[in-house]
């Protein structure tokens, strides 16, 4: 489960209600949400809104090449990041119903390099991120080789996720966030309609629906005609931010905010095919029977009182949000080609111009007293994550994350994310994409001795990696052998856990007490063991 300040979706600062006849127009709306963004010689957005299949308001700002000085216009191409998931499900949606495969098939049936985990994994977990699949992005980081320091295939993301031997979780049990089943499934698409996926989706779905400016990013070396450059912020400029790689299925769509209107609005008229739209859409369910918010390549929610289709997106440099209101009609699309920018505050400052936000409670929010026993460190009982809770002028706030407010007895909540206390030393976090167990912990504070004991050489044949881990002050120091450049200093946080930043570094021991070996947990890969080769 993501930290709780990742659960909660950045909105932009409520206004006043007003009433609807003083609303101003959409075209004039948007200017007026993306002006202040505007800087000179920056990176910048493109921004398209459409309502009942009618674009009411388009706006692009900022450049999309900082060495040419070319600017960003509404027809300029950008990726779109994890907006992409819902093109690789459609067509995955599209064989289901010409009859070449099943939502209920086990994945080895198209790619029997997988290992048998005991259990099948079904191509309906792939599309709900619920496989228990760790993402081979994240464990080729732990590697030393992040996504686009080399120029990855979905062929070497198959043969990343066939190397390992356990899952985060037993199929169906969870919602875990992973690039990989969509990698899988683009190999899928291949396998069983004989095209790759750029070719079956140019003919199934871009050409017919009029999408022209759309394209998989397959091959990155490829000149696309009106490409935004991706940037990153760099000291007080900005650095190149492009997606060197040709996996794509997860991500790597090329498009424009007017081709992403066609695509919703087609979503909007089923006009993929009967039933497709309500598919994609459906939302999953869990092994327990509870419902999720993701549906296949999109989410499902609700925002101001109004049901949302959507999703976001991020790589490189690209910031991406497609959003649709059934309901209303309403569509909006922004895509951006700075790592700054935060696409789904400029989609909803806009959508608050539509549908303004009801007056919000004055109520005082009760005050909790300094030594409250909710406060402490706790950690994740299935990912062994941790979350340090304070309470800081009488209000209960996870270390680094929002302000929770107190909803009832041992309740408090912020945005759609719920922490309940079921004991005064464990709470449960109740997200819309599942629930997480916390149990209170001591902190660590081994002595020198105690530390000397995990020191030496750790390897793991999934990562295919090694790690040198010696004693730096009070904590651990992490030297990857290949590349001895990368080294990382992590810090105790309970008995035999380590943390710097994302990364979770546990302890095994032998039934003698021994370490024997370690476990990295990173967003998206739990427990990757690696193995004590030398003291």
């Amino acid at each position: 489960m993501r930290k709780l300040a990742t659960l909660l979706i950045f909105t932009a600062t409520a206004t006043a209600p007003v009433l609807a006849q003083s609303l101003p127009g959409p075209q004039a709306a948007l200017d007026a949400v993306v002006a202040p963004l505007a800087k000179r010689d920056a990176p910048g957005c493109a921004a398209a809104v459409a309502e009942n299949g009618n674009r009411i308001a388009t706006s692009a700002f900022g450049m999309a090449d900082l060495e040419h000085g070319i600017a960003n216009r509404p027809d300029s191409v950008f990726e779109a990041g994890s907006v992409s998931k819902q093109f690789t499900a459609a067509a995955i949606l599209l064989l289901a119903a010409d009859g070449k495969l099943a939502l209920t098939d086990d994945v080895r049936k198209y790619l029997p390099e997988l290992p048998d985990y005991g259990r099948p994994i079904t191509i309906n977990h792939l599309l709900s991120h619920t496989s228990g699949l760790r993402d081979w992005g994240a464990i080729m980081s732990i590697a030393g080789w992040e996504r686009s320091t080399r120029a990855y295939t979905n062929d070497d993301a198959l043969r990343v996720v066939a190397r390992q031997k356990a899952l985060n979780y037993r199929p169906g049990d969870e919602y875990s966030y992973t690039n990989s089943g969509y990698n899988l499934m683009a190999v899928i698409v291949e396998r069983v309609s004989g095209e790759s996926l750029a070719e079956f989706s140019k003919k199934r779905m871009f050409a017919p629906l009029g999408m022209s400016h759309t394209q998989w990013r397959d091959d990155f070396r490829r000149i696309v005609k009106d490409h935004a450059v991706a940037y990153n912020p760099a000291g007080e400029g900005w650095e190149e931010a492009r997606p060197f790689e040709n996996v794509y299925g997860n991500g790597g769509l090329l498009t424009t905010v007017g081709d992403l209107l066609i695509w919703n609005e087609a979503l909007g008229a089923d006009r993929l095919g009967p039933g497709i739209t309500a598919r994609l859409q459906e939302q999953a369910a869990l092994n327990d029977g509870r419902k999720i918010a993701y549906a296949r390549g999109l989410s499902v929610g609700r925002y101001n009182g109004h049901v949302t289709i959507s999703h976001s997106g991020a790589t490189g440099g690209y910031r991406a949000w497609l959003e649709r209101y059934p309901a209303e009609g309403l569509s909006v699309a922004i895509l951006c080609n700075g790592g700054s920018f935060n696409p789904v505050a400029i989609g909803r400052a806009f959508v608050d111009t539509r549908f303004p936000k009801t007056a919000a409670s004055t109520a005082e929010a009760k005050a909790l007293a300094p030594d409250d026993p909710h406060g402490g460190l706790f950690y994740n009982r299935t990912t062994g994550k941790t979350m340090k809770l304070v309470v800081a002028e009488g209000r209960l706030k996870p270390e680094g994350g929002p302000v929770l407010d107190m909803v009832g007895e041992g309740r408090f909540r912020a945005g759609e994310t719920e922490l309940a206390f079921t004991t005064g030393d464990s709470f449960d976090l109740i997200a819309p994409d599942g629930r997480s167990t916390f149990v209170r912990t001591a902190h660590f504070a081994p002595d020198a001795a105690t530390l000397a004991a995990y020191a030496g050489r750790y390897s793991s044949d999934e990562a295919e990696a090694a790690y040198d881990v010696a004693v730096d002050g009070e904590g651990l120091r992490l030297t990857l052998v290949s590349r001895p450049k990368l080294s990382v200093v992590t810090k105790p946080a309970y008995r035999d856990a380590f943390i710097e930043g994302d990364t979770l570094l546990r302890f095994r021991r032998d039934a003698s007490g021994k370490v024997n070996g370690m476990s990295f947990g990173v967003s998206r890969v739990r427990d990757l063991a690696f193995l004590r080769v030398s003291e």
